[in-house]
Order: C-alpha cells, then structure tokens, then sequence
C-alpha cells in the first residue's frame, strides 16, 4: 500500500528533533554507520523501537547518534523525544497512531 510509509512518517515520532533527524539520515544509513562499531551494533527493529518511544539508546549509541548526526541533535534531544511523544500522544487523544 503506498500511502502506509506516508502514514508512518506523519506520526508524531517522526515530528520530534529526534524523529526529524533520523528520518533525515535514515534507518538504513544509521544501522549501518553503528556496524562500523561491533560494540554499537543495532538492528533497524531496534532503531524503530527508539523512535517509537517504546526504548531509548544505550549512551553509547546515543554519543555516536550524536556525532552522526553533525551537530543536529545531542542528547538531550534524543533522550527526551520519548516524553515529546508521549506528551504529543495525550494531547491527540488517540495515542498519535492512525484510525483504523
């Protein structure tokens, strides 16, 4: 279906600091950039998990999510997107997810 991905990026998670960014670099490039390290490696799962507000990055991750990023985030944006989205989802009322 070709509007699921569009649905997906409207959500709230991709509206945060955070979200924007990630969506910039991109799941992909992120997971990979992170392989470099065997100690940073992450699955793309993962990664949507973080955007999803359901985990956060170990510090690590976050540190080189950072330097990834070149100077568009730190950590404080990162850590703190989880209470951006769970702040968004009250005030939609509806947990910022699609209807069905």
């Amino acid at each position: 279906m070709p509007q699921s991905g569009y649905c997906r990026r409207a959500l709230p998670r991709w509206s945060t600091r955070f979200g924007k960014v990630v969506r910039e670099i991109g799941v992909p490039q992120i997971a990979k950039a992170l392989a470099s390290d065997p100690d940073l490696r992450v699955t793309k799962t993962a990664i949507y998990d973080w955007i999803a507000g359901g985990t956060t990055p170990r510090p690590d991750r976050a540190r080189a999510i950072v330097k990834l990023s070149r100077g568009k985030l730190d950590l404080d944006a990162i850590y703190s997107h989880r209470r951006e989205l769970e702040r968004l989802r009250r005030e939609s009322g509806n947990g910022g997810e699609p209807s069905s």
